[in-house]
């Protein structure tokens, strides 16, 4: 009795070689990881962007290195003379490295504190390179006196000249 007792609890006991090194890969693993992550860009001494997460976490992967900041992000875009003109919230967002270009998504909000603009929607890029911010998703500006929706939004990289690409709805055009 207690031999087939003891050859069932190792017949039971079988790990699959391959199940166990898939989930043990340290490819799936972060390189690093940061809690109260904050980081600044600037040009000439002068800071122009500062991010803020409660974590980045850096994967070097063989076929893309990427940050990835999972319980969000926090920007704030500043002129040349330190004021903040604007800011960025997001619930997920991921940093390719060599292409510098963000993925941001999830609750996505910018807003233009100059212009007293608002800017919504669930995906953008934020290519750093041409200084480019795009989506082709659903997006939703509030100005001061309207609500513009539309499909595909360009902005550049301080928000202050954007346009919808596929604007929706009732649009107000002012008789000059």
């Amino acid at each position: 009795m207690l031999a087939i007792v003891a050859s069932t609890i190792f017949v039971s006991c079988k790990n699959d070689i391959d199940k166990v090194n898939l989930l043990t890969t340290r490819s799936n693993l972060p390189t690093f990881s940061v809690f109260g992550f904050e980081t600044v860009y600037s040009d000439s001494g002068r800071i122009m962007i500062e991010l803020k997460a409660k974590e980045m976490a850096r994967y070097d992967g063989k076929n893309m290195k990427y940050d990835e900041y999972r319980y969000g992000l926090n920007v704030r875009f500043f002129d040349g003379y330190g004021s903040i003109n604007a800011t960025l919230r997001c619930s997920y967002a991921r940093f390719l490295i060599e292409k510098e270009l963000w993925e941001i998504k999830s609750d996505v909000e910018i807003d233009n504190i100059s212009r007293n603009e608002k800017i919504n929607t669930e995906l953008l890029y934020w290519d750093m390179n041409k200084e480019l911010i795009y989506s082709d998703k659903y997006v939703r500006i509030t100005t001061e006196d309207e609500i513009l929706t539309g499909d595909g939004f360009e902005s550049n990289q301080d928000f202050s000249e954007w346009k919808i690409l596929k604007p929706a709805g009732i649009i107000s055009i002012k008789d000059e």
